[in-house]
């Protein structure tokens, strides 16, 4: 049955199907698009994308997949090991912010408030702990993104005199995207990652207001404006997936 898949903000028709290798099979989602060539992506939560051209036939498409298992195992072993850790609501968890790990301090008390001190983040309340540390990371990834945004676009001379706008979402399988109109798209979980791999989602989105598909000229302009991305992608994945 088709059902609808939506990637970088468009709706796709895809089909969820089965392909076995010896005792291992593998689970993937087909998108049929107009290409000339196929497309393998394998998401940090093991899900696997495979698009491929609507000429293609069954046989293309079954020895493609055969051809690149060995790599989509490996793919998803190397996010396995970074699998997302459940935040703590209790007093004693671990809250991640900008890189730094801090200790969850809960007194239930009546005035509802929450601060920093030294390594701890103390939170007063009674009731709504989930509630109050969701608002609050909410309310500092709103400033943070807003004040990376402005910081990122200097470093785009090109773009001066465009409007850019900035949208806070939960995101399952992506740090950020770019929506026409210039749209920035982040993923409120980035307020736990150090602001140079916020930074780096920054200007990936912004090189896409340039150049909309990952093409060469995409990674020579993010090259350009932030060097060492690829480790930055890196050490994004371990610190907030770790």
């Amino acid at each position: 049955m088709k059902v609808l898949l939506k990637i970088l903000g468009t709706w796709l028709p895809k089909m969820t199907k089965t392909i076995i290798s010896g005792p291992a099979q593998l689970q993937y989602n087909e998108v049929e698009e107009e290409r000339k060539s196929f497309g393998l992506t394998v998401f940090p939560s093991g899900q696997v994308l495979f698009k491929t051209p609507k000429k293609a036939s069954s046989a293309e498409r079954q020895a493609f997949l055969l051809k690149k298992f060995p790599w989509v195992q490996r793919q998803q072993q190397f996010f396995k090991q970074f699998r997302p850790k459940r935040q703590g609501f209790t007093s004693g968890s671990d809250v991640l912010y900008l890189g730094r790990r801090y200790q969850l301090i809960v007194n239930a008390t009546k005035e509802e408030k929450i601060s920093f001190a030294g390594s701890k983040l103390i939170l007063d309340g009674e009731k709504n702990i989930q509630a109050l540390l969701t608002a609050f990371m909410k309310a500092r990834a709103e400033r943070v993104f807003a004040e990376r945004l402005q910081a990122c676009l200097k470093l785009f001379p090109d773009y001066a005199g465009e409007k850019f706008s900035l949208k806070i979402r939960q995101m399952n399988k992506r740090w950020g995207s770019y929506l026409k109109g210039g749209t920035i798209v982040l993923n409120i979980d980035l307020i736990q990652a150090p602001k140079r791999c916020i930074d780096y989602v920054i200007f990936h989105e912004l090189c896409h207001h340039r150049h909309k598909a990952h093409n060469k000229d995409f990674f020579v302009l993010l090259g350009q404006k932030c060097p060492h991305y690829k480790a930055l992608k890196t050490e994004l994945e371990r610190k907030i997936l770790g």
